[in-house]
């Protein structure tokens, strides 16, 4: 399981560094419009990610990051909050990295952001935080085409073919 994260993690970072070429070439008056999105923008949707990157992250090791919203600007400058998206995927990285393979199937519990306990396995915490990223870079995609940029190609196989496997 521990490889098939990491290599899930590397799609994730080639994908977003794609998505990221094409936002580039997006005005800042596009990538800060409402557009429809749940979280109105492009930017609003990058910066929930971050925020939703930060709350897992910090449950699993033990801390306790609790957003003002899942909506919650925690960076407005665009490039930065690129830097911090990318770097978050490195620090799940190595979070992944250093997880002992023997847990992946061992419950995760936690509270939740309504403030209930719940649990999940681990494996479904790592899975369901990357299905979360694939989700929302879909929602931008889509916003890039309406906005007439260029759409990435970030199919999981398209990542599998480039790097020859």
């Amino acid at each position: 399981m521990k490889d098939f994260f990491l290599r899930n993690n590397e799609y994730h970072l080639w994908a977003t560094n794609l998505l990221f070429q094409s936002i580039n070439s997006i005005s800042n008056e596009d990538y800060k419009k409402d557009i429809g999105l749940f979280f109105k923008s492009i930017h609003g949707t990058l910066n929930h990610l971050l925020v939703v990157e930060k709350v897992w992250y910090s449950r699993l090791i033990g801390d306790s990051y609790v957003p003002k919203s899942l909506g919650e600007e925690l960076e407005s400058n665009r490039e930065v909050l690129q830097e911090k998206l990318l770097q978050s995927i490195i620090i799940w990285k190595e979070w992944i990295e250093k997880f002992d393979s023997l847990r992946w199937q061992d419950t995760f519990r936690y509270k939740t952001m309504r403030g209930f306990e719940a649990e999940l396995l681990f494996c479904d915490v790592v899975q369901h935080n990357m299905n979360h990223r694939t989700h929302h870079r879909g929602q931008i995609t889509a916003a890039i085409t309406q906005l007439g940029g260029p759409s990435p190609e970030i199919d999981y196989v398209y990542y599998l073919q480039t790097i020859g496997k």
